[in-house]
């Protein structure tokens, strides 16, 4: 088991720089492998950027960051985690679910997203995106082709298709949620890949699951315990020393032995493993300086910026899902992931950063009457990850032209090594978990 201490004691194998769930997965690896490790981290608390906290509200766990598992064949790391744990899941309001559409200046309902007579724009839509995604190479990395015609923002990728308003908007909502900002932020090529993955749109967007509800298909379940208990199986097995509330000043790359300078003493490490946000690096100095690709990656940050929240309702009278974003410009979706007789949990994300001011519990209900007049809102929970000095930004989705940089930004440099989400393809979680393992061992190879 980990132990926190106040302050390093004595010189270290490896220090690892952060302690999401990268820099928990890699201390666990290199304790087992014999190391004396210590992570450092800036927060007064572990987990990073996937933080629940229980009985919040009414007895509920909110998870003020990632929070949904997606598919056992796309995440296989995180499920062999969750299995090998036997953590309980849930999938969410299991009830039939209203299905709710904003776009064109209209409120509609029911199972088709357009109205009739756009049906043949959303066919279109989707014949081009099938089109585009035929051209990726799905048995090779993204970042091995040479993908650049895809590599930009969805306005200019779907330019001259001669959208309908009901598609368009249904399209930009779809992306807002996906990338977490606006549609022109982000680049298209990771859902064109995640197309050619699948085969189809379809595949890329829904699986199986036991519940035939959105959320269920879209989103996948939730530990019941909160990602807490996910957390908590990765790193109780770390016997690393945790040093909490040390902010990474400078990192000092010496001959034999790396010095960390943080607002909490120094730390001497033979070796260091960088799990820290990709957002963050910019704010530490390195000497020597990081490669030219990992400092661009810094700089511009990931492109996840829009903001995640958990609203606790009354008056909400069934579960649903709501798409498009709302007239005021504040959520581009919001969904019922618990739902009891009128009261609700729901999961709404906004369509761009600071669309709404989600300190303002009044703001919330009017944006959300958009999607189901009446409600209320009792309680609204939310951490500003994009202002947040230790993570500089919500999940990892990539900026046009940062896909290619990737591969030579996480290269060892020195006696430093990089992990996390921010550095990898598969999403929260698995990115983490998958890095984790890359840099482990490339420390340990380094430390023979």
């Amino acid at each position: 088991m980990y132990q926190v201490v106040t302050e390093p004691a004595g010189d270290y194998d490896v220090a690892v720089l952060g302690g999401g769930f990268a820099g928990a997965a890699a201390s666990r690896r290199l304790t087992q492998a014999g190391l004396r490790v210590i992570v450092v981290e800036a927060r007064d608390r572990l987990a990073g950027r996937m933080w629940s906290q229980p009985d919040f509200h009414d007895g509920h766990v909110v998870e003020w960051g990632g929070a949904f598992m997606i598919d056992r064949d796309t995440y296989p790391l995180t499920w062999r985690e969750i299995d090998d744990a036997q953590l309980p899941l849930e999938w969410g309001s299991t009830e039939p679910t209203q299905l709710i559409w904003l776009s064109g200046g209209e409120r509609r309902t029911g199972p088709i997203p357009v109205p009739l007579d756009e049906l043949a724009s959303l066919e279109r839509l989707l014949v081009r995106l099938n089109e585009l995604a035929s051209r990726v190479d799905a048995s090779r990395p993204a970042e091995e082709q040479d993908l650049s015609e895809l590599d930009v923002p969805w306005p200019k990728l779907l330019e001259g298709l001669e959208l309908g308003p009901h598609t368009r908007d249904l399209w930009r909502a779809h992306i807002a949620t996906l990338a977490g900002d606006c549609w022109d932020v982000p680049s298209a090529l990771p859902l064109l890949y995640s197309i050619a993955r699948a085969g189809s749109v379809a595949g890329a967007s829904f699986f199986a699951a036991p519940y035939d509800t959105p959320m269920a298909r879209t989103l996948g379940p939730q530990l019941a315990k909160g990602t807490a208990s996910l957390y908590d199986a990765v790193m109780s097995t770390s016997t690393a020393d945790v040093l909490l509330g040390a902010s990474v000043q400078a990192v000092d790359d010496g001959p034999s032995a790396v010095t960390v300078s943080t607002t909490a003493g120094t730390v001497t490490a033979r070796a260091v493993l960088c799990a820290l946000p990709i957002g963050v690096l910019s704010a530490v100095r390195f000497t020597p300086e990081l490669a030219p690709e990992l400092r661009a990656l810094a700089a511009e940050g990931v492109a996840g910026q829009a903001e995640k929240v958990t609203v606790f309702v009354s008056q909400c009278p069934e579960p649903f899902y709501g798409h498009g974003i709302t007239p005021d410009g504040g959520f581009a979706t919001a969904s019922t992931t618990w739902h009891d007789g009128d009261r609700a949990i729901v999961v709404g994300f906004t369509a761009e950063p600071g669309a709404l001011d989600l300190n303002d519990a009044a703001a919330v209900e009017a944006s959300l009457r958009h999607y189901v007049p009446g409600i209320v809102v009792d309680e609204v929970a939310w951490h500003d990850w994009s202002n947040d000095p230790f993570a500089r930004g919500t999940w990892s989705y990539v900026r046009p032209g940062q896909t290619p940089l990737r591969p030579a930004a996480r290269q060892p440099r020195g006696h430093l090594t990089f992990a996390g989400s921010d550095f990898d393809a598969r999403l929260g979680v698995e990115g983490a978990l998958y890095t984790a393992g890359l840099a482990a061992e490339e420390v340990l190879a380094l430390l023979r």
